[in-house]
């Protein structure tokens, strides 16, 4: 008997396209952690195993970055 990787999917909250898409990850991402994907920080909020068909669905917000004041460089 063969085992199936287990498939993660990176998913934007409240989107209908994946972001990233992994087979067999060494660990699994925890609602609250801290992920960089894309050059971008993202925060895990909610993750959903399922384990018929092997799929974990990680969703994540971008966190966004404080905007830089233009005038403070000159």
């Amino acid at each position: 008997m063969t085992k199936e990787p287990v498939k993660v999917i990176l998913w934007e909250e409240n989107q209908k396209d994946f972001l990233k898409k992994f087979y067999d990850l060494q660990f699994i991402p925890r609602v609250g952690e801290e992920v960089y994907l894309k050059k971008e920080r993202w925060k895990v909020t909610r993750v959903e195993h399922d384990v018929e068909i092997s799929e974990i669905n990680v969703y994540m917000e971008l966190i966004k970055k404080p905007k830089q004041d233009k005038s403070s460089n000159s």
